[in-house]
């Protein structure tokens, strides 16, 4: 019974300096990673820009190829959002910018 108590007063303590930190580096992490729609805007322009430069010097084999690659990996996105409960447009914003918004780190 007293074993019970105090694990119910240590959960309802303040977190220790060092959860503290760790939840502030998790916040600061998290920021950095973030990506935007301008981010996966500027990703797929850098792929289509890629896709054409390939297509012209070696044909339409590689930029078919890739660019089925990013078609599957955005409907594998959008079925994670969807499974996850995202709906409509917002689903749709966010498969994109899981798919293109590596540009964001450029």
């Amino acid at each position: 019974m007293e074993k019970d108590t105090e694990r119910a007063r240590s959960a309802e303590a303040a977190p220790n300096a060092y959860e503290r930190v760790l939840a502030e580096d998790r916040r600061v992490i998290r920021e950095a990673m973030r990506s935007s729609r301008g981010g996966a805007h500027g990703g797929l322009v850098v792929t289509a820009v890629a896709l054409g430069a390939v297509g012209a010097v070696d044909g339409p084999k590689w930029p078919l190829i890739i660019g089925g690659v990013c078609a599957v990996w955005f409907a594998l996105a959008l079925a994670v959002v969807r499974r996850r409960g995202g709906r409509g447009w917002k689903a749709i914003e966010r498969a994109y910018i899981a798919t293109f918004g590596w540009a964001q780190w450029l």
